[in-house]
C-alpha cells in the first residue's frame, strides 16, 4: 500500500507507514484503490479523460469532516500522475490570519519550482508584473520584470489580476495537462474563491481539471463559499460529488486489515452502527479499540460517544508536558513550524522529544518542509485549543505574535494577517493597540493585493477593536469607517452597506466640529465616497448633494483641488436629482477652479462630470463641448484610460444623438484599443455594445446580434444584471425589426408583471402589444404610463427611448388626446437621433416619431416637414433601417393627402430596403399599403372601407341594427366598428361622426 503522506510503498497488511508512521488511509487502500470509493473514482477518471481531451472540468468533493475527501483526492492525484498530468495542491488554512490568496500562492510556487518561467513562456510582459504583485518571489527570479500599469478603478484592477492568473494557468495547461487541487475550500479566503469562480468560467476548452473539497455541513447561506458554489453550479462543466460513509462490510474489511485478518463481524457491526460509516470516526475508534485490546468474544462493552471523546482519550495517554506543548501548537494553527513553537515553549521541555512522542501517537504528522508539522486532523487541533483556559490562550496568542515580529522583522508585510489575528485574540491582555495597528495595515495590504473582501474583514476588525478598547479616538474611528466603506465599495455588491458607513463617518465629523483638523478632510472624503457609490448604482442624488454641499461649506477656500473635486461630484449628483441648473452651476465652478490649477486630471474630472446627463436634451451642445475638451486633455496627457473609464461610452451616445457618426466611430476605436489591450470586461462590454448599436443602425442585423451576444458573455463577467439589461434592449430592437417579437412576449410580460424594478420596460411592453395587434392590452399599458404627465416613466438615460416608444403606440392607437403631450416632450430632440441609454441602441431620427404624432394630431404640414427632416438625417448618417421606416411613414401621410404617385415611389423604396435588410414587419406593412394604393381609395383618419360604409349609414340616421341588416353584419360587429370610428375620428358620438363624414366628403360616396 502507498502512504499518501510520504509516498512510500508499504506492506499490504500494514496499518501505518514504515517510513513516517502515518496511518496509511482513513479508508483502506488496496492495489485497486479505495474500498467504497470506486464509483467516485470512476467519476473522477471520466472528468480526467475529458480534461485530457481539452474539455476542462471542475469536480467538487463534499461531505462531513473525516468522510475521506482529502484521501480520495490523493488517490485520484496518483491516477492523474500516471496519465501524465501535473498535479499541484493548494490547501486552505483554517485559522484566521492566513496569507491572502493562500491556496493559489501554494499552486504558483509549486509550479515555479518545477519550471523556468522565462523559457516556458507562461509568464510574459506586463502579466509577470501583475503576478509579481501577488507573489514577490517571481521578481527575484525575473529581476527585469516590467511594472504593470496602474488602474484606478478597483473592479477593473482586480479583473486584470484574475484574468492574468487565469491566462497563466490556461497557458501552463497547454504545456502539460494540469490538475489543480484546492483542499478544504470551506476555509478559503473570499479573494481565493473569487479567483476560483473566475478561472472556472474560462477552462471549458483547456487541459485543466479543478478538484475542490469542502465540508458541506460547515456552510450557511452567509458563508462566502455558498455564493461560489451557486456560481459554479451554473457551469455545465462543473460537477458536485458528495461522499458518503463506508458500508458495514467495508467497515469489517478495514477493521480486519488493522487486526491482522481476525474475524470481527460483531465489532465491525457495532462500530459501523455507532460511527454511521464516517471513516475518520471509525479509524480513530478502531485505533482506540486496538489499543484497549479487542474482546475475545467480539462484544464491545463501551464505545465512546463522539470523535472528540476518542481524541480526548488518546490525548490522555500522552505525557503532561507533551499535551501542554501541543496546546501551544494549537494556538498557532493546524500547521505549525518548529521555530515559532520554540518561542512559546519553555527551554527545559525537551521540544523535539515531545514532538516525537506526539508523532508516534499519530497526533501530529511531519510535513515535507523541514521543521514543519501538522495535526493529524483539524478536530485534534480544535480539541486541544478548546481545552486551553481563556487567560492562557490569550497569553499564548500574544507570545505567538511577538515571536512572529521577531522572526519576520524584515518582512512583516506578508505576515500582517497572522499578526492581526494573534494580537486581536490577545487584546484583553493588553495588546489592543498593537492589534488595531496590524489590522489596519492588513486591510491596507489586502486593498493593495486587490483582495477586497479580506480588506473588509481587516478594516472591520480594526474598527471593532477600536470601538471596544479605545472608544474615544474619534479621528481613527472616522478613518477606519471610511476605509471600511471604501473596501465594501471595492468588494462590490455592498453598496447599501457602504453608503450607511459613509453616513456614520459624516456623523463623527459633525460631532468633532470644524475645530478638529481632521474633520473637514474626512467629511469631504465621505461625501465624495457616498456620491461615487450612489451614481454608479443609479441612486437618487439628493443625499449626495446635501453631503457635498456640507463639505464645500466647511472646506478651506484655499484647498482648490479638493474643492474642484467636490464641485465635479456635486454636478453629477445634481444630474441624478434632475436639477439641470444646479448641475451646470457646479460644473462651471469646478472647471474654473481646475483651469486655474492647471492640473489636467482635475480638469478632466470636472469636464466629464456632465456627460451622464443624457436625459437633458437641451444641454447636448454643452455636453459635447465638455467631452471634446476632455478628450483633448486625454490626448495631451497620454492617458487614454481616463476617457475609456467613465466618459467614452456616454460621449459615443451623445455623438450618435447629434448625428456625428464619424467622430463616434473614432471615439469607439480609441475605446476598443484600450479595452482590448487591458482585457477589461466592463470596457470591452461598452465597446461591444456600441459596436452592436452602430451595426444595427447600418442594418447589419446578423453582425449586431453576434456582437450583442458577445457583449452578454463578456459583460456577465463583470456585471450580470447590467449586461442582461443591455442585451435585452438590443435584442428587442433587432427582433422587432425582424418581425420576431412574438418570441419575447411571454417572457417580457411575465418579467414586467412580476419584477418590481422592471417598470422601465413597460413602454417596450406597450410597443410589443401594438406589434402583435393586441390593441386592448396596448391601450391599457399606454393609458397607465400617460397618467400624471408620465409620472410612471423614469427621467433617466432611457427617457428618450421611453417617450419614443410611447409616441409610436400613441400613433398606432390614434390616441390624439395624448399626442400633444408626447409631442411636447419629444420636440427637444428635433433634428437629432434617438439613442437608448448611454450607447445601447439607436432608433434613427426623432423627426420620424414627431411626424407620426403630428399626423395623429392632424397637423399635416408639420408632419410632412418632420418626415422630410428624418429622411435627410437618416440618409446622411447611414441609418438604413430607419430611412426605410421614414419612407413608409411619409408614404402613409402622402396617401392620406391624396398624393398617390409620390406615396408609391416612397413605398417601393421602403419595401425594397425592408426585404434586403430582413425587416419583416415593415415589409408586411408596405405590402398592405401598396395594395391599398393600388385597389382602394384612401380614407382619412385610417378608416377602412367597411368603416366608411358604416359611417355613411350612420350619417343617414340608421341605427346599429339597421346598419347590420343593410351590410349583412352582426349587431356586435357593427358596434365594434362604431367604437373604432369614434376613436379614429376623435369624435364623441354618432352626431359628431356624421358631421365628420360630411366635412370630409364621405357621404357622397
Amino acid at each position: 500500500m502507498r502512504c499518501h503522506h510520504c509516498g512510500c510503498v508499504n506492506r499490504e497488511e500494514a496499518a501505518f507507514c514504515d517510513e513516517c508512521g502515518a496511518a496509511l488511509t482513513c479508508i483502506a487502500v488496496s492495489q485497486t484503490g479505495f474500498i467504497g470509493r470506486q464509483d467516485e473514482l470512476a467519476v473522477l477518471d471520466n472528468a480526467m479523460q475529458q480534461s485530457l481531451a481539452e474539455q476542462g472540468r471542475i469536480v467538487l468533493l463534499s461531505g462531513q469532516p473525516g468522510i475521506g475527501k482529502t484521501h480520495t483526492a490523493q488517490e485520484f492525484a496518483s491516477r492523474a500522475e500516471q496519465q501524465g498530468m501535473r498535479v499541484s495542491w493548494g490547501r486552505c488554512y483554517e485559522e484566521p490570519g492566513a496569507p491572502l490568496y493562500w491556496p493559489w500562492l501554494q499552486l504558483l510556487r509549486d509550479w515555479l519550482e518545477e519550471n523556468d518561467a522565462t523559457q516556458s513562456g507562461e509568464i510574459t510582459g506586463s502579466d509577470a508584473g501583475v503576478i509579481a504583485e501577488l507573489l514577490p518571489d517571481l521578481r527575484q527570479r525575473l529581476p527585469e520584470l516590467l511594472e504593470s500599469p496602474p488602474i484606478d478603478d478597483p473592479a477593473q484592477a482586480r479583473f486584470r489580476l484574475l484574468d492574468t492568473l487565469t491566462r497563466f494557468w490556461q497557458q501552463a495547461a497547454r504545456h502539460q495537462p494540469l490538475v489543480l487541487i484546492l483542499d478544504d475550500l470551506h476555509w478559503a479566503d473570499t479573494a481565493s474563491l473569487k479567483l476560483l469562480e473566475f478561472l472556472a468560467r474560462e477552462i471549458a476548452t483547456s487541459r485543466l481539471l479543478l478538484l475542490g473539497s469542502f465540508r458541506d455541513n460547515a456552510l450557511s447561506r452567509q458563508h462566502p463559499l455558498s455564493d461560489t458554489l451557486g456560481e459554479l453550479s451554473r457551469l455545465p462543466h462543473c460537477q458536485r460529488l458528495p461522499l458518503s460513509g463506508m458500508s458495514r462490510d467495508e467497515t469489517e474489511q478495514y477493521l480486519g486489515s488493522l487486526a491482522g485478518g481476525l474475524p470481527l463481524t460483531a465489532v465491525a457491526t457495532a462500530i459501523h452502527q455507532h460511527g454511521e460509516g464516517n471513516p475518520l470516526f471509525m479509524r480513530e475508534l478502531s485505533r482506540h479499540l486496538l489499543q484497549e485490546g479487542l474482546p475475545v468474544d467480539g462484544v464491545v462493552a463501551r464505545i465512546p460517544a463522539s470523535i472528540r471523546e476518542i481524541i480526548g482519550q488518546r490525548l490522555n495517554r500522552l505525557s503532561r508536558d507533551c499535551t501542554r506543548l501541543l496546546g501551544m501548537a494549537s494556538v498557532i494553527g493546524r500547521r505549525f513550524d518548529l521555530e515559532l513553537l520554540a518561542g512559546l515553549a519553555l527551554p527545559e521541555t525537551g521540544l523535539l522529544d515531545l514532538l516525537d512522542e506526539a508523532r508516534e501517537a499519530h497526533i501530529i504528522e511531519e510535513l515535507p518542509q523541514p521543521g514543519r508539522f501538522q495535526f493529524s486532523h483539524a478536530l485534534v487541533r480544535e480539541t486541544l485549543y478548546e481545552e486551553l483556559s481563556t487567560p492562557r490562550r490569550m497569553r499564548l496568542h500574544r507570545q505567538a505574535g511577538e515571536r512572529l515580529e521577531t522572526l519576520h522583522r524584515h518582512d512583516l508585510q506578508t505576515r500582517l494577517p497572522e499578526l492581526a489575528h494573534h494580537f486581536a485574540e490577545a487584546a484583553p491582555d493588553g495588546t489592543a493597540e498593537t492589534a488595531i495597528d496590524y489590522a489596519e495595515r492588513a486591510g491596507t495590504r489586502a486593498d493593495t493585493l486587490l483582495a477586497y473582501e479580506e480588506a473588509v474583514h481587516f478594516h472591520h476588525l480594526a474598527l471593532q477593536l477600536l470601538e471596544q478598547y479605545l472608544p474615544g479616538d474619534s479621528e481613527r474611528h472616522c478613518r477606519f469607517l471610511l476605509a471600511l466603506a471604501e473596501a465594501h465599495n471595492r468588494a462590490g455588491g455592498h453598496a447599501d452597506d457602504s453608503l450607511g458607513i459613509f453616513v456614520k463617518a459624516v456623523e463623527l465629523t459633525r460631532q468633532a466640529g470644524p475645530a478638529a483638523e481632521w474633520a473637514v478632510p474626512m467629511l469631504a472624503r465621505a461625501a465624495l465616497g457616498y456620491e461615487s457609490v450612489g451614481w454608479r448604482i443609479g441612486r437618487h442624488g439628493d443625499r449626495a448633494v446635501a453631503l457635498l454641499e456640507e463639505a464645500l461649506a466647511a472646506l478651506d477656500p484655499l484647498n482648490e483641488r479638493l474643492r474642484a473635486k467636490l464641485l465635479a461630484a456635486l454636478c453629477r449628483a445634481n444630474i441624478y436629482c434632475d436639477r439641470p441648473q444646479a448641475a451646470h452651476a457646479a460644473l462651471r465652478q469646478a472647471t474654473r477652479l481646475a483651469r486655474r490649477l492647471g492640473d489636467p486630471r482635475t480638469l478632466f474630472e470636472a469636464l466629464s462630470a456632465i456627460v451622464p446627463a443624457r436625459s437633458w436634451p437641451e444641454h447636448l451642445d454643452e455636453r459635447l463641448a465638455a467631452a471634446s475638451e476632455a478628450l483633448e486633455l486625454v490626448s495631451q496627457a497620454g492617458h487614454p484610460e481616463w476617457a475609456v473609464g467613465d466618459m467614452s461610452g456616454w460621449y459615443i451616445g451623445d455623438l450618435m444623438e447629434y448625428g456625428d457618426i464619424d467622430t463616434a466611430r473614432a471615439v469607439l476605436d480609441l475605446h476598443l484599443r484600450v479595452a482590448n489591450a487591458w482585457r477589461q470586461p466592463f470596457l470591452q462590454a461598452v465597446g461591444l455594445s456600441a459596436q452592436a448599436m452602430l451595426a444595427t443602425h447600418r442594418g447589419r442585423f446578423a453582425e449586431a446580434e453576434q456582437q450583442a451576444r458577445e457583449n452578454l458573455i463578456v459583460g456577465r463577467r463583470f456585471s450580470p444584471e447590467h449586461a442582461e439589461g443591455v442585451f435585452g434592449v438590443q435584442m428587442f430592437t433587432l427582433r422587432r425589426e425582424q418581425g420576431r417579437l412574438g418570441q419575447l412576449q411571454p417572457v417580457l410580460r411575465h418579467f414586467v408583471q412580476n419584477t418590481p424594478e422592471a417598470a422601465a420596460w413597460r413602454p417596450g411592453l406597450a410597443v410589443l402589444y401594438v406589434e402583435l395587434e393586441l390593441l386592448e392590452e396596448a391601450r391599457l399599458e399606454f393609458k397607465y404610463l400617460m397618467t400624471d404627465e408620465l409620472k410612471a416613466v423614469s427621467r433617466d438615460a432611457m427617457w428618450s427611448t421611453s417617450i419614443t416608444y410611447l409616441a409610436e403606440v400613441c400613433a398606432w392607437l390614434d390616441e390624439a388626446g395624448h399626442a400633444a403631450t408626447l409631442y411636447h416632450h419629444l420636440l427637444p430632440y428635433v433634428g437629432r437621433n434617438i439613442v437608448s441609454g448611454a450607447h445601447t441602441a439607436c432608433y434613427g431620427s426623432a423627426d420620424r416619431f414627431l411626424g407620426m404624432l403630428a399626423v395623429t394630431l392632424k397637423q399635416w404640414d408639420p408632419a410632412e416637414r418632420h418626415f422630410q427632416t428624418a429622411l435627410a438625417m437618416d440618409e446622411r448618417t447611414g441609418g438604413w433601417p430607419w430611412l426605410a421606416q421614414d419612407r413608409y411613414q411619409y408614404a402613409r401621410l402622402l396617401a392620406h393627402r391624396k398624393q398617390p404617385e409620390q406615396a408609391r415611389a416612397l413605398l417601393e423604396a421602403a419595401l425594397l430596403a425592408a426585404r434586403e435588410l430582413g425587416m419583416e414587419t415593415l415589409a408586411r406593412r408596405c405590402d398592405a399599403l401598396r395594395e391599398t394604393l393600388s385597389t382602394r381609395p384612401i380614407y382619412p383618419a385610417g378608416l377602412s372601407r367597411r368603416e366608411v360604409q358604416v359611417l355613411q349609414l350612420l350619417a343617414a340616421g340608421r341605427s346599429n341594427r339597421e346598419v347590420a341588416e343593410r351590410l349583412f353584419l352582426s349587431p356586435n360587429t357593427v358596434a365594434n366598428h362604431v367604437r373604432n370610428i369614434l376613436a379614429k375620428t376623435n369624435t364623441a358620438n354618432r352626431t359628431e361622426a356624421a358631421a365628420y363624414a360630411i366635412g370630409h366628403g364621405l357621404v357622397d360616396e
